[in-house]
């Protein structure tokens, strides 16, 4: 059961991140993202075996975000600030849940399991997420763009620059403009490298020679 929660929640995820990166904006748009990611943060508490309150009160802030939006879509008003709120409680209460649910796992069975790789990689990508709203955050709430050149802060672009500066691919079309972006974009890229040659390193090799030595 742990293994399809884990398994659903990664691909609700990566689901999340095509439509934010390819979607256009728009009234109708913001209420699919809003419920993918309302959707997802149910998934991601149901995979952390969170109390059955805090299960409830996650299901009903987000129906009541995706009925927020969705009414304003009927009147044509687009509504990016509760798609972003909905998004901001996806990255901010999904990875200690996550994260909580995996370490408990590992106590339990006192080995790497699938269910714990899948677990990590869930939270490989809310990482990215979550350094995608920083930057929209400091764009929407600083005196000054977050990117250099005058590049806009939309969804699609902070999830690129993220992930690109998570993975250290670093294409260099968009950069960070301000101390505090470059301090960031330094902090996460750093993060991303050493998650992978630990953490996801660690379980995987682990779990391939329990495999090994049970062959």
């Amino acid at each position: 059961m742990l293994r399809q929660r884990y398994g659903l929640l990664l691909a609700s995820l990566v689901v999340l991140f095509l439509v934010q990166g390819i979607v256009p904006g728009g009234p109708w748009q913001e209420v699919l993202i809003t419920a993918l990611s309302a959707g997802t943060l149910v998934l991601a508490l149901r995979a952390g075996e969170v109390t059955s309150r805090v299960g409830r009160l996650g299901v009903a802030v987000g129906v009541a975000l995706v009925a927020a939006v969705t009414v304003l879509a009927l009147t044509g008003t687009t509504n990016t600030a509760t798609a972003r709120l909905a998004s901001g409680m996806l990255v901010a209460v999904a990875p200690p849940a996550v994260a909580i649910g995996v370490v408990r796992g590992l106590r339990e069975r006192g080995r790497a399991t699938v269910q714990a790789v899948l677990g990590v990689l869930c939270l490989y990508l809310l990482i990215g997420m979550f350094c995608a709203f920083v930057y929209g955050s400091i764009d929407h709430l600083g005196g000054a763009p977050v990117f250099a050149g005058g590049a806009a802060a939309t969804t699609s672009h902070c999830l690129y620059f993220s992930f690109t500066t998570l993975t250290t691919v670093g294409y260099g079309d968009l950069t960070a403009r301000s101390n505090l972006g470059h301090t960031i974009a330094v902090a996460e890229a750093l993060v991303g490298q050493i998650y992978l040659v630990t953490v996801v390193a660690l379980l995987v090799s682990d779990l391939g020679r329990r495999r090994d030595a049970s062959a």
